[in-house]
């Protein structure tokens, strides 16, 4: 007869496990405030204990905060110049986005049709994007343009007059979260207008609590911050808001 064995799911231990260790962190911050007759031994002491196994995750919430209270409305140095039907003249985002095919990196009539529906009401000319489809068991891409309002008049060597760029910026806490940002240049003054960014939170299974407190990789994506980023919004206040009565 095979021997009987009883195993107990991680997600019934992980309760249990992180209420002991945070209640053994409480008590030995309590016991040393004690001793040495301070309030502040014991919040310094406590926050040093739990910062054993979830300091990464104090962090994430105080960097996403941060963000999100001082950052969210900031970094439009220049509004860009507009016609006087609120448009720009020209923009290309083909290295912040990629339009995705099924089988060519050509886009159809009905495809620039659908592009121009979104962008027509704010970009007069022309607007540059990149295609991509896999191909072979490849990625191949390219980047198309595609005429506004029925205009013809510009050659496919004529650059946009507003650009994005999107850089990955090296973060002090590289292990933590990362950061994307966005620059909104005008290629005809070299100016850059605007920037924007992207954070995101980042997951690592080798830690503490990993090893000791049952947190799997759901535990981690579950109490993991959601990324945060601008870019939508220094976007709209860019180039689809009607920048009449503002100061440039």
């Amino acid at each position: 007869m095979p021997p009987f064995e009883f195993v107990i799911p991680t997600s019934f231990l992980f309760l249990p496990a992180n209420f002991s260790f945070v209640s053994f962190c409480f008590f030995i911050s309590f016991i040393t405030s004690k001793i040495f007759k301070s309030v502040i031994v014991f919040f310094v002491l406590l926050i040093s204990l739990l910062s054993i196994a979830y300091g990464d995750l104090f962090l994430k919430y105080v960097i996403k905060n941060y963000y999100e209270l001082t950052q969210m409305d900031s970094k439009i140095y220049i509004y860009p110049t507009k016609n006087d039907g609120q448009k720009i003249d020209s923009l290309s985002i083909s290295s912040i986005y990629a339009h995705p095919l099924k089988y060519s990196t050509t886009l159809t009539s009905i495809e620039k049709d659908e592009i121009r529906v979104i962008h027509e009401n704010y970009v007069e000319r022309f607007i540059d994007i990149t295609t991509y489809a896999n191909k072979y068991n490849k990625i191949v891409s390219n980047v198309e343009r595609v005429s506004l309002n029925n205009n013809k008049n510009f050659n496919n060597d004529e650059k946009a007059r507003f650009l994005i760029e999107k850089n990955t910026k090296i973060t002090f806490f590289s292990g933590v979260y990362s950061e994307e940002e966005y620059k909104f240049i005008d290629t005809t003054t070299k100016y850059v207008l605007a920037t924007a960014f992207k954070i995101s939170f980042l997951i690592d299974n080798h830690k503490f609590r990993n090893r000791y407190l049952y947190w799997g990789n759901e535990k981690e994506e579950e109490f993991n911050p959601s990324s945060i980023q601008n870019f939508d919004n220094i976007y709209k206040k860019m180039f689809i808001d009607d920048l009449r009565g503002k100061v440039r």
